[in-house]
């Protein structure tokens, strides 16, 4: 059965035209005045390295309204907002805010080592809005559950690009400690060609998103313990567990390998490098409710996770064509981790057949799926010893942005066209009532999902 990828491209407003920069020494409520009172198009423009400590977050005040650094810099060329109260530092979530961006700029969520606190993300957008972009923004340290969320509002937000992002670290390891990377709610959204590290609870999170595509991202663990890499687990707010046409492809997901940490010393470990369904986070917390009508294709995971791809209640889901290399699955059960049902021991392919209907699996180059219990799975800890695979590893994200800066042009308009991948799994006529191993998934199947 072909699986179509859609692309259509949105008729985009012209790009706003930059105006000079607005020193660190205005304050934010002058700052927040001139996004007030400058309408539709206004770009409020930063002034390249320069640290703006925020009391409260910077609001989108009219559609087409941009964020961003002068000159579009990269790395330590970039503007600084700095979160000294409060937990957000940009937010864009009410209706009438269409086309909103942010671009270019680092965001500093000020958390500092203290305890996380209940708010909004560092980055708050999406919401009742349509067409936002985040784009080219490093985001770490916030102090509250995620680096970056894209909102879904009353299931109103639609076609959200979050790209070319550096994000993380991210929360911390300790329970009740972790915070996302990047978490999208928004429909028919792309988030692609990131970098998230060391996001402690999901390096990108995906709460349904109907209609969306998550591609090309690389997601590492280089000095703490992630709960997990790419997470389709959440069955709300698009109950219910609403991931129709919704496809993860292409992202490069790494554990931690020996002295493959920041320091040389201290490996990171992933818990669940792909986790879909809500069994496997939440146990048996939302009953019978169920992951449904996703896609997982060509991801590549490397290094350590207690668990590769893990998955337990799901529906109509399709995952195909994951490459596992220099891999090693370890953890031990930890205190948490519950005896009736007992989850399943560290494996790299873990599926929990009696609660999956219509999904098809495909066995990966080096291994299988294996039946076992996929219940609660992030109760595993990172084991002692030196059982971490040997390999190059990637460095961790210094807090601190680069003091290297570069430019790149300025793009052509404040939001980017995104695809819409509409991707069907088999139906239930084509499928048997739990679970179908196959093979291989048809050639026109996959030669539709790559289409570039």
């Amino acid at each position: 059965m072909l699986i179509p990828r859609l692309t259509a491209l949105a008729l985009l407003p012209a790009a706003p035209t930059p105006a000079t920069c607005v020193p660190n020494t205005t304050s934010p409520a002058a700052l927040q005045a001139a996004l007030d009172t400058g309408g539709a198009g206004f770009v409020l423009s930063l002034c390249p390295g320069e640290v703006y400590a925020l009391t409260a977050p910077l609001q989108f005040a009219a559609p087409a309204q941009e964020i961003s650094t002068a000159g579009y810099p990269l790395a330590g060329g970039r503007a600084v907002l700095r979160v000294v109260a409060g937990t957000t530092a940009v937010r864009g979530v009410r209706a009438g805010l269409d086309y909103a961006a942010l671009r270019h700029v680092a965001i500093d969520g000020g958390r500092g080592g203290q305890p996380a606190v209940v708010g909004g993300a560092a980055v708050e957008m999406g919401g009742d809005s349509a067409h936002h972009l985040v784009s080219h923004v490093r985001c770490f340290d916030p102090r509250a559950w995620s680096c970056i969320h894209v909102a879904e509002g009353a299931l109103a937000c639609r076609n959200a690009t979050v790209e070319h992002c550096d994000v993380g670290p991210c929360g911390g390891s300790a329970w009740g400690q972790w915070a996302d990377g990047i978490s999208l709610a928004c429909a028919d959204s792309a988030v692609r060609f990131n970098t998230v590290t060391d996001a402690t609870d999901g390096g990108v999170v995906v709460f349904g998103a109907p209609g969306s595509v998550v591609e090309n991202n690389t997601i590492t663990a280089a000095t703490a313990t992630m709960l997990g890499g790419i997470n389709l687990v959440d069955v709300v707010p698009w109950v219910p567990g609403n991931y129709s046409h919704t496809v993860v492809r292409d992202n490069a997901i790494n554990g931690g390998f020996a002295g493959g940490g920041g320091d040389g010393t201290t490996p990171g470990l992933i818990k669940i490098g792909i986790a879909v369904g809500p069994r496997v986070w939440f146990g048996d917390k939302y009953a019978a409710n169920v992951s449904r009508g996703g896609v997982v294709v060509g991801n590549t995971l490397r290094g350590a996770f207690a668990f590769g791809i893990a998955v337990g209640g799901a529906e109509d889901f399709v995952l195909a064509d994951n490459v596992l290399a220099d891999v090693a699955f370890i953890g031990d059960a930890g205190p948490n981790c519950s005896t009736a049902p007992a989850p399943h021991p560290p494996t790299a392919l873990l599926a929990d057949l009696p609660t999956l209907t219509n999904v098809t699996l495909t066995p990966e180059p080096n291994s299988s799926f294996v039946n076992g219990s996929a219940y609660a799975l992030t109760c595993f800890t990172p084991p002692s010893g030196p059982v971490w695979p040997v390999g190059h590893g990637v460095p961790a994200v210094s807090p601190v942005d680069d003091p290297a800066a570069s430019t790149v042009p300025p793009p052509s308009s404040n939001a980017t066209a995104t695809a819409h991948p509409s991707a069907t799994p088999k139906s239930a006529a084509q499928t048997s009532p739990h679970l179908r191993i196959s093979a291989h998934l048809p050639a026109l199947l996959l030669a539709a999902l790559f289409i570039t």
